[in-house]
This record gives C-alpha cells, structure tokens and sequence, in this order.
C-alpha cells in the first residue's frame, strides 16, 4: 500500500523547520507529496514551492525545475522564494549568484536557512560548483565577505571565506598556507556552533594531515563532529559522516570500515538515487575500484557524468573520469583508461586542480606515467608526477584491489607468511615445522601466485594490506 501524501499544510510547516529538524535528505524522502501539490496548494502554502524545486534538483531534473521557478506566482514572498531558489540551483552561474546576493543586501533581506555545502564535505564544490572562482578569492576578500552575511548568521561569512580560501590553497598545494587558514576557521565555527562548516573545516584538515603522509584514525574526526550532533541534535549533513570515515580508511587500508559500509550504507544507486548523495556516490565508485567491479563502476560514472555537466560540476567530472581511468586501468584497457585521464587533466590543468589528482597516489601513479610518456613531460604534469609519487610512498594501502585470483589460505600459510614478516630465514621457518627447505619453498612459490606477487617483501606486503596477516 502506497503511504499517504502529506497535506500542503503539513509540507509547509516541515519546510518552516528547514534545518532545524528537517532537512534535505528528509525533504527527500517526502518527494511525493511535494511533486503532488497544485499550482492553488502552492499560492496557499507558498513555502512548500522551496519542498518541490528541492527536490527537482535533487533528482537531477533541472529543465522541470527551471519552468517551475518559473511558473511560480507574482508577489514579494514568491519573489523572494525564487532568490533563495536561483541561489541553490546546481546551474547557478557564480556572477548570477553574486547579483543575487547583491540584489539581498539591497534589500536588507537574509536568507540564513540557505545551504551552499548541501550535505557535502567542502563549501566551494557543494550545492554549486564554486571552486571555478577560487583563484579570484585573494583578491577580493571584502566583496566575498559582504555577499555572504547574506546568507549566514553570526557574522561567520569572514570565516567562510577564509575556509574557501584553504579549500582553494590546498588544491594548489599550497598546504601550509591552508593548514594555518582551515585551524582558524574550525576555532571559528566550532566558536560559533556553526556545525555543518564544522565538518567541511575538520574534513579539510583531514585531508591536509594526510597530504603531509600522516596516519589518520579514520573515525577521530567523525567522533568528533558525532559529539555536537548529540548536543545540537540531527544535522543537515550527518548522513555523509559515514562516507567521510570511509575516504579515511580507504589511506589508511582499513579493509573493514570499508567493506561494512559499501554492504551496509553505501547508497543504491539502482532504487533512489538522489544527486544529494553525489559525494557517498564518489565513494563508493572508490569501493567499487577496490573491489574489482569495473561493470557497476563504470555505470555509475556513466549515470552521474550528464547530471554533473548539467549542473557545470567541473570538479566532480574530473574526479570521476579519475578514478574510471584507474578502473580501466586495472582492467587492461589502457588505451580507454588514458583517454578518461586526458579528459581528467584537461579539466585539472586549467582549473588548478593538482591535489584532486595527486591525492589519488598510488592508484593513479602508474596511469599518470604512462600518461607522460605518451603525451610527452610538461611542468604542469612533472609537479603532478612529484605530488602524486608522494601520496603513493606516503600511503601505499590506499585502493589496493582485493586479489583477482579469489585466493584463500591455510593456517600453515598464514603461519609462514608470519614467520616471514618476521624476517624468518626459509631455513629457520623449516625447523619450525619440521619439514625440507624444499617444502617450504613449494608453499612460499604457492603464497606468490595466491598474492599476485614475485618476491618475499612483496608477498607479506599484500598480506599486510589484505587483512591475511
């Protein structure tokens, strides 16, 4: 039996709570009932108009979603709602967003319940792909500053454009100058009870720890952030703490995080799926990599690639013509596997994207050399190359495909591969047991095609990886 459709009523008092105790992905869940209003419920209860042009965003239906706006009634309060609209609209230019804002302050009017990180872990690539005017944000501190209070209570917007201002530097590497900026805002927001920019500050400086080849416990920082849900109650963005810890984990080969959530948590990209869950998509295209299925990952990339260039969200084609490469890679197919990293540093080069590149390490390594012979060495790629070689050294777990072979292991292989770890010689590891050198070297051959591998270091390395040992 299909549930009952909420009244216009009741949709309007739930959007009057918008971030309070009602949020996007809730707004999400209520679709049908939004979808289901007349143009008359609207001029009754026009809030509810926010509720199903919301939700047209969410479910990638932008045309639908530009005739409703514009559709809407005449009046001050519509007039308004389609501001607040035009402002979230994933097609939102940034000089339209900013005679938006101008048009707000002009007006003396703020609109505090509008949410430009949309659940996501980054302010300048959340609802709308910002991160194409991060190289204009130095100059023009006051204008940014301005325009923002627009939006934000508590006179947070200095601290937002300086948490812009990090996301930008760290993509350009500049990780010092980021690292001092993201430790000022989090005193900020934290100071504030600011909590959804929060957790863009403390993901951020996550990523800085890891950039500097850290080891990071996947779930301090989500530890962290739980403490004030439960202060302050549900937050807009906690449905993505989750997915967060996972992109940890996967530097640190916490195989288990990573398998619990891509089982258990990890969105259906097949039943509902729902352009708010474009970062827990990111990474599970991540967990698909590791798993070794390119089939559903290359179907996800191919299903979220016209939603993203609909919306302009030129970060988010970059990442996920990244990490097809790697998969296309890993599945022999080099000549498409380039092809989807040119179309990736295409994008990277002229939007200055290294470290979206380089923190890719060791899985994207050996694309971008082969990369570099074929298209020949710039100074562009050669930076790149230096960048990414060190991720690759600094966390060599991170995406390591489970083996292809499906191998399993007796306890005397576990054993041995311990032994070896240890740095047992092959004839100490005899007198173990109790058996011929020669019969160890048949299990120690055995352990190298079980663990795709050709020396000893090499072997106890996966096994380590792998979660055998």
């Amino acid at each position: 039996m299909a549930e009952k459709l909420l009244t216009p009523e009741e949709l309007q008092n739930r959007v009057y709570s918008f971030l309070k105790n009602y949020y996007l992905n809730d707004m999400h869940r209520d679709r049908e009932s939004f979808y289901a209003l007349t143009m008359d419920d609207i001029k009754k209860y026009p809030t509810a108009a926010c509720g199903v042009a919301l939700n047209l965003f969410m479910d990638g239906q932008l045309e639908k979603a530009d005739k409703f706006i514009e559709s809407l009634p005449e009046g001050e309060i519509f007039y308004y709602i389609k501001i607040g609209l035009l402002i979230v609209h994933p097609k939102a230019t940034w000089k339209g967003f900013i005679d938006l804002l101008k048009c707000l302050k002009q007006n003396k009017i703020t609109l505090p319940n509008i949410t430009l990180t949309a659940g996501r872990p980054s302010i300048l690539n959340g609802f709308n792909d910002f991160s194409r005017i991060s190289p204009f944000l130095p100059k023009h501190r006051e204008e940014f500053v301005d325009y923002l209070a627009s939006l934000y209570q508590n006179n947070v917007s200095p601290a937002i454009y300086s948490q812009c201002l990090a996301e930008y530097y760290y993509q350009i590497n500049r990780i010092i100058d980021a690292e001092v900026l993201v430790s000022r805002t989090i005193k900020e927001f934290d100071k504030d009870s600011e909590h959804r920019l929060l957790f863009t500050a403390l993901y951020l400086q996550t990523k800085i720890l890891l950039a500097h080849g850290k080891s990071v416990d996947p779930a301090s920082y989500i530890r962290y952030i739980e403490r004030y849900i439960e202060e302050t109650g549900k937050a807009e963005f906690s449905y993505n703490l989750d997915s967060a810890e996972v992109m940890t984990a996967l530097y640190e080969g916490e195989r288990s995080i990573v398998s619990n959530w891509y089982k258990t948590k990890a969105p259906d990209e097949f039943s509902d799926f729902n352009m708010l869950d474009t970062y827990r998509y990111l990474v599970k295209l991540r967990c698909y990599i590791i798993f070794n299925n390119h089939t559903a990952m290359i179907a996800l990339v191919e299903k979220l690639r016209p939603l993203l260039e609909a919306g302009k969200r030129h970060m988010d084609l970059c990442e996920i013509d990244l990490l097809l490469s790697i998969t296309l890679y890993r599945a022999e197919k080099k000549d498409l596997a380039l092809e989807a990293f040119d179309r990736a540093i295409k994008i990277a080069h002229r939007r200055k994207y290294y470290r979206l590149i380089a923190d890719e390490g060791c899985a994207i390594l050996n694309v971008l050399i082969d990369y570099i012979k074929q298209k020949g060495e710039s100074e562009f790629l050669m930076k790149l190359l230096e960048m990414t070689r060190e991720m690759a050294i600094s966390h060599p777990r991170y995406l390591k495909a489970e083996l292809k072979n499906n191998a399993t292991f007796n306890q005397k292989e576990i054993e041995i591969l311990k032994l070896l770890e240890q740095g047992k010689s092959r004839e100490e590891i005899a007198e173990y047991f109790f058996i011929s050198e020669n019969t160890v070297n048949f299990h120690i051959k055995k352990l190298y095609v079980k663990l795709e591998s050709n020396s000893v270091t090499q072997a106890v390395w996966n096994a380590r990886v792998l979660g055998i040992i």
